[in-house]
């Protein structure tokens, strides 16, 4: 029987305790043949979602003949393999798979990986998710942008068109919502997903197979990172108080969220890139006009990483109302405080903070306000 000299029983019980702490980190092996790669250097990048950036997990060594092999003492997680001339390539890995990658023409994308069910899984929402894109969002987003481009459309023409392609990008959302829910189930690729979950639909299943996944994967980073993203949706739902928000306004003064207390406040997430939420500005410079600024108010966040941009895109949209921003775009903490991955996105709070209302816009937003402050 093995001792430990020197050492007490609450010492030796601490120690246990903090070995079982440590995250798992079973190895799953990775090689493959790809004649591109031949006498060249593969790296394996780990993907991280809440920083959206990919580190390097290791560099493997590809043999002349293209061949490659390596054992990772990495957790499950996705994964990006860049292979000089074959460009990144997507990867769901959990503990101890033996994954393989080899060229195939039969395959849309020309590489065929086995081995990992996981990634499968991945390949097929990555392709649902571009087909709906295609569907569902491109062609209202083509013609608004050439309605903008015209330059000489009616504002309700606009509107119109902008109300448009938001509504094709919620649909959009809901089906990746759905295929996650129906297709992913339980498999390391629903962290690849969770960037895109929309949190107004089919919630409570989405929180059932996250707690089922911890429930198998209770160390993973990945798992705690998904139960977080839920616990944000949670607190950005209607009746939450709003999270707080603080930041520089483009004179450099610092402003507060919570110093609209007492009036109905739109929070509204923007950037100068954002058809809609430009053509959704003009609509605010009407309501701000209608209503006291004692009653109404509307909190701006911009999302653009460049004060200049930030700042000419304001003037032509006159807008004059409290804005922040940090300058980091959809990287932004005052961004993933409200959990927002895209935009447009906006919540209107109620004179105690607390949420009433989410993404209300043109006739929507119109209608909500005469109903809360009168004509």
């Amino acid at each position: 029987m093995k001792t430990f000299p020197n050492l007490s029983l609450l010492t030796l019980i601490a120690a246990l305790l903090l070995l079982s702490a440590i995250p798992s980190r079973a190895a799953f092996t990775l090689s493959g043949q790809l004649p591109e790669a031949a006498d060249s250097e593969l790296r394996l990048l780990r993907e991280d979602l809440d920083s959206r950036a990919r580190t390097l997990e290791v560099s493997i060594a590809a043999n002349g003949d293209g061949s490659f092999q390596a054992t990772i003492a990495g957790e499950a997680g996705v994964f990006y393999l860049e292979v000089p001339g074959a460009g990144a390539i997507p990867l769901a890995i959990a503990d101890e798979q033996r994954v393989r990658i080899t060229r195939n023409p039969a395959e849309p994308s020309g590489i065929l990986v086995t081995g990992s069910p996981d990634t499968i899984a991945f390949q097929a929402y990555e392709t649902f998710r571009r087909d709906s894109l295609h569907r569902l969002v491109y062609p209202p987003r083509a013609a608004l942008n050439a309605a903008k481009d015209a330059g000489n459309v009616p504002a309700d023409r606009m509107a119109a068109l902008s109300d448009a392609e938001v509504q094709g990008y919620l649909a959009h959302r809901r089906e990746l919502n759905d295929f996650t829910l129906d297709k992913i189930g339980n498999s390391i690729a629903l962290y690849a997903t969770s960037l895109r979950w929309d949190g107004d639909h089919r919630l409570s299943e989405l929180e059932s197979l996250v707690e089922r996944f911890v429930d198998d994967h209770p160390k993973l980073a990945i798992a705690r990172s998904m139960s977080a993203r839920l616990e944000r949706f949670r607190r950005t739902a209607i009746g939450a108080e709003a999270a707080p928000l603080e930041g520089k306004s483009l004179e450099g003064e610092t402003l507060q969220l919570s110093s609209l207390r007492g009036r109905i406040t739109l929070v509204d997430f923007w950037a100068s890139w954002c058809v809609p939420c430009r053509v959704e500005n003009r609509h605010y410079v009407g309501l701000r006009s209608k209503y006291p600024s004692d009653r109404f108010e509307v909190f701006g966040v911009n999302l653009d990483d460049s004060q200049a941009i930030w700042s000419m895109a304001s003037k032509r949209d006159r807008v004059t109302w409290p804005q922040i921003s940090d300058f980091q775009g959809l990287d932004s903490p005052l961004a993933k405080a409200y959990n927002v991955s895209a935009l447009p996105m906006s919540f209107l709070l109620d004179g105690n903070g607390k949420i009433i209302a989410r993404n209300l816009r043109g006739e929507q937003l119109s209608q909500k306000l005469e109903e809360l402050l009168g004509e």
